[in-house]
């Protein structure tokens, strides 16, 4: 089993990223925001946007491998493309509360995704 996402797997381009932003839904959560959009492909993709304001390149790295580890774990159902723009407080908090909100805000965006 390899640990990586899978390159159809990952929101890689500027255009896609900022068409998600633009016309997905977006639901807050106590670590990070989650911007879906209904995808196109056949599995569920993930983008994530570590800007430095989150800290050096060290942290930010450390961010986005923990998104993508939960994202690994819980891959949405229906296929969306989900782009996560993770908080400071994301960096500091134990791997296991990170795991409950981003569960916890994916169901609410899941909902959200279906009332539209």
């Amino acid at each position: 089993m390899t640990r990586s996402l899978a390159r159809r797997e990952r929101i890689r381009r500027r255009p896609e990223f900022l068409r998600i932003q633009q016309h997905g839904v977006r639901i807050r959560g106590r670590y990070m925001t989650l911007i879906a959009r209904a995808g196109d492909g056949t599995c569920s993709r993930l983008g994530v946007v570590a800007p430095r304001r989150l800290g050096n390149a060290v942290q930010r790295n450390l961010i986005k491998r923990r998104v993508r580890e939960l994202f690994r774990y819980d891959k949405p159902m229906p296929v969306i493309d989900l782009v996560v723009l993770p908080f400071r407080e994301c960096r500091d908090a134990s791997f296991g509360s990170l795991q409950n909100d981003y569960r916890r805000t994916l169901r609410r965006q899941l909902r959200a995704l279906a009332a539209r």
